[in-house]
């Protein structure tokens, strides 16, 4: 071996180990401090995303627990079945009617039962349910009309709201006068 060879071998080790330190100085500066800032600029959202999700899960407990409650609440209203009065019944109605007012401190000024006028198609059979119209002229605030007409539709017999004018009072603009027209089925 020769010592100029030792000398030229000592020079490349020296350069390698200069490129080294270079690589590695250029490392630490440039790429590993950029991607520090990139993984810092994820943490935030990385908390944003994990809120979301704690919302999230939190929001979809909720909704199935509001579906499992009108799905029961659904389960409840279809076994409960409106009935169909007969003819003679209707004045017990209108009393039933008049009770659930006054329960509300609705004022009726009149009450008019009277059939629903309906031409019938030639070749058309009257069936067995005959629509029953009844007109109730009220004095009311909108709040108890709302619990009165809700009331109503949850009466054991079957009644729903044909028709509905409301109008304002002069004297009193808190009060409304109400025409509410219900319609029922009887039976003969």
């Amino acid at each position: 071996m020769n010592l100029a060879n030792i000398q030229l071998d000592k020079q490349k080790k020296i350069l390698i180990v200069i490129f080294c330190v270079l690589i590695a100085y250029v490392d630490l500066n440039y790429i590993l401090k950029a991607q520090v800032a990139g993984v810092n600029s994820l943490g935030p959202k990385i908390n944003r995303l994990e809120k979301d999700l704690v919302n999230l899960n939190r929001n979809l407990e909720s909704m199935r627990s509001a579906k499992n409650k009108d799905g029961l609440a659904l389960q409840k209203t279809a076994r409960r079945s409106s009935k169909i009065i007969p003819e003679n019944q209707i004045s017990g109605l209108l009393q039933d009617i008049a009770k659930e007012a006054n329960k509300f401190e609705i004022i009726i000024s009149q009450i008019r039962p009277s059939y629903e006028v309906k031409t019938q198609k030639p070749g058309e059979a009257g069936g067995k349910f005959i629509p029953y119209l009844i007109n109730l002229d009220l004095t009311c605030d909108y709040h108890n009309l709302g619990k009165f007409i809700n009331a109503l539709e949850n009466f054991p017999v079957f009644i729903g709201v044909q028709e509905l004018k409301i109008s304002t009072q002069l004297p009193d603009y808190m009060k409304q006068k109400v025409n509410l027209v219900l319609k029922t089925y009887v039976t003969k």
